[in-house]
């Protein structure tokens, strides 16, 4: 009887976890990043593709670029080669492609325009076939005649490379190419990146690639390449990106010593995540709180151990790179490399022929679905990612790379609205991607059972709402060296000094505005010598993680007998409610249209009282942020190319009131 009883529970037990479920909550209420999109980059394979003839090229880049059959990629770096001295012959890497023509192959002669024609043509294949492309340009090593070692691939001993007097020659080199590629080329680079891993170390001369050192002075040189863009008339349209680290960590803390002036030139932050994977959240919190766009621009298994297949392997790096680090494009080494571990596709460059290795299909079942303009939301489990697409589809995709199925819930209740079915893709060993039946979707909720090896990919049109919350703030303040008191009002005396520091304390962003036009990026700030003038409401703004927005006003009283703090006015709400009614007539008849990568505003004038007379245009991002902020008179072209693929919000304010109010996508 004993062991019946026993062998009756042990068999419950095996069915409760054969119809065991792990439960996964997607909440839209937890907005995170928005996606720009997947790609590449060019160097190596395109130097060698790009010699291929035009209808064989053409058919690669389709498996690179389509959409529908293809990738879908649509983001590209180009490498503006340094150009190694022509008595050199050891850049062998690629199959030959890492031995990249520069542009100014002598410090005294002139430019050399038809250098590089093979990665060149590709890069302007891909501008003419690809919607919104994305194009980088980045940098391995500078000149050789601006190298200490005169080689391309790095110094004697792997230490920084660039002449100590060659930095504003570095800039002029950079910059002169993105301008010769946006006036004689028509493509235009959003960013350029001088730096290609410069803190690693292993850039050592007579190697098989180029390299340069440049661990020390990487404030100094994006300064310098800000200037030369903002010279040419090219800043802020193109700014700069950097540093390209292979470590997360040394991306994290090399961008925690760049000075003010740098960040100011710093349009993006580009990691590789080859290594300190837990540094990914760190990176982010830094990258988010200093307001700058965050890409994962460059990786691949060249950290990998175990005998876990690479296609699974890499679709964990794609997940906690999206999760974690919650960058805003993920881009591989190269599509085409001659390692197989490295590479989507593989290319017979004599045979001008191409075929699909199982990374392909792995990374297609996230770049055909998970789309530029995607935004990525939360779901509480490590193997998969979620997102939210332009079109209203929600993507879900899971990953298993155990040896058994795994059973999902998956909870779409915080959804107002879901569609009531999922479209199933599925990649699966040794190499496919294949169409599964469609998944019910009841009482907002869908069981999935993914395959061991697998990688699953949902789509569900038809998601809408979820409610965002916003952080709780409490208000600190120290006077001098003192303790913290919570407090939104404080007075000090003349020459006090002040810290405002509230909390939350991580993983947001804060920016003030008070008196006298003040303004400040970060969580804590810090007043020495206070006087008179500073008196007034200091407003913190904070938008946590997920993108909702708390505010705290603190109260700033320097208390000076002969100048006491008055309580500013307040306006007249009646007053700012009433448009003037020219105005109202102005509001019905304001156009704003997107053609290309501009902005055409229209706004009649005739008959505007002197009230109303100056309108003001602003575009903001989602999150509130201020992007623009520009006088109108009459008719206006905005160029709005350094907001490709993200969405943004047009308003125009006359008489203190919002007169046009409109969403781009």
């Amino acid at each position: 009887m004993k062991s019946k009883l026993i062998w009756m529970i042990a068999a419950g037990l095996a069915c409760g976890a054969a119809h065991a479920q792990t439960k996964v909550v997607v909440d839209p209420g937890k907005k995170y990043q928005l996606f720009e999109g997947w790609g590449t980059s060019l160097c190596w394979w395109a130097e060698l593709v790009g010699a291929w003839n035009e209808a064989n090229r053409d058919q690669f880049l389709g498996a690179l670029a389509d959409p529908d059959t293809g990738l879908g990629y649509n983001i590209f770096r180009y490498n503006i080669g340094g150009g190694d001295q022509p008595s050199h012959n050891h850049l062998t890497k690629g199959d030959g492609g890492g031995k990249v023509p520069g542009y100014k192959p002598t410090e005294k002669g002139d430019f050399d325009w038809t250098a590089d024609p093979a990665q060149r043509g590709v890069a302007l294949r891909l501008n003419k076939v690809v919607k919104d492309p994305i194009f980088e340009a980045f940098s391995n090593s500078p000149p050789w005649w601006m190298t200490k070692s005169g080689c391309v691939s790095g110094s004697n001993d792997g230490s920084d490379n660039l002449k100590e007097d060659y930095f504003d020659d570095f800039a002029d080199y950079l910059s002169e190419v993105a301008l010769h590629f946006k006036t004689e080329w028509g493509l235009t680079f959003r960013t350029v990146e001088p730096f290609n891993e410069p803190s690693a170390g292993w850039w050592k001369s007579n190697g098989g690639q180029e390299g340069c050192g440049f661990k020390n002075n990487q404030s100094k040189m994006i300064v310098e390449l800000g200037k030369a863009l903002k010279k040419k008339g090219l800043f802020p349209e193109t700014s700069v990106s950097a540093a390209d680290e292979t470590s997360i960590k040394q991306a994290h803390d090399q961008l925690g010593n760049y000075t003010s002036e740098a960040l100011s030139y710093l349009g993006q932050v580009n990691t590789h995540s080859y290594s300190d994977g837990s540094y990914r959240k760190q990176l982010y919190n830094r990258a988010f709180g200093l307001n700058k766009r965050l890409w994962q621009s460059e990786t691949g298994p060249l950290s990998k151990s175990g005998d876990e297949h690479i296609a699974l392997w890499m679709a964990n790096v794609i997940i906690q790179d999206l999760r974690d680090m919650k960058a805003e494009a993920w881009v591989d080494w190269q599509i085409a490399d001659p390692a197989e571990n490295w590479r989507s596709i593989k290319a017979d460059h004599k045979k001008q022929t191409f075929s699909y290795m199982p990374r392909y299909y792995m990374h297609a079942a996230f770049s055909r679905y998970i789309r530029p303009g995607s935004r990525i939301i939360d779901s509480d489990n490590g193997n998969t990612v979620a997102a939210l697409r332009p079109d209203g589809a929600l993507v879900i995709v899971v990953r298993n790379s155990g040896s058994s199925d795994v059973k999902y819930s998956f909870d779409l209740t915080k959804f107002d609205k879901v569609g009531t079915s999922a479209k199933v893709v599925r990649f699966e060993l040794p190499g496919s991607l294949t169409s599964q039946s469609d998944i019910a979707v009841a009482n907002k909720s869908l069981s999935l059972t993914a395959k061991s090896n697998t990688v699953t990919t949902m789509v569900i049109n038809g998601a809408e709402g979820g409610v965002c919350t916003p952080s709780t703030i409490i208000p600190y303040v120290k006077v001098h060296n003192g303790g913290w008191n919570e407090t939104t009002e404080v007075k000090v005396n003349p020459g006090d000094s002040l810290v405002i520091g509230p909390h939350p304390y991580d993983g947001g962003r804060w920016t003030w505005k008070g008196p006298n036009d003040f303004y400040y990026l970060g969580r804590e700030v810090r007043f020495k010598n206070l006087q008179w003038q500073s008196s007034g409401v200091y407003t913190g703004t904070y938008v946590n993680p997920v993108g909702c927005e708390s505010t705290v006003d603190i109260k700033v009283i320097v208390d000076d007998p002969a100048h006491p703090y008055v309580e500013p006015v307040k306006p007249d709400s009646d007053r700012v409610k009433i448009i003037p009614q020219d105005l109202h007539a102005v509001a019905s008849k304001v156009s704003v249209m997107k053609i290309g990568s501009d902005l055409m505003v229209n706004v009649p004038r005739n008959g505007l009282s002197a009230r109303s007379a100056s309108l003001t245009l602003t575009i903001h991002d989602l999150q509130g942020v201020l992007l623009l902020r520009r006088r109108i008179d009459g008719s206006a072209v905005v160029p709005v190319t350094y907001l490709a693929n993200k969405p943004y919000v047009v308003q125009i304010h006359g008489a203190g009131k919002n007169i046009y109010r409109k969403t781009f996508y």
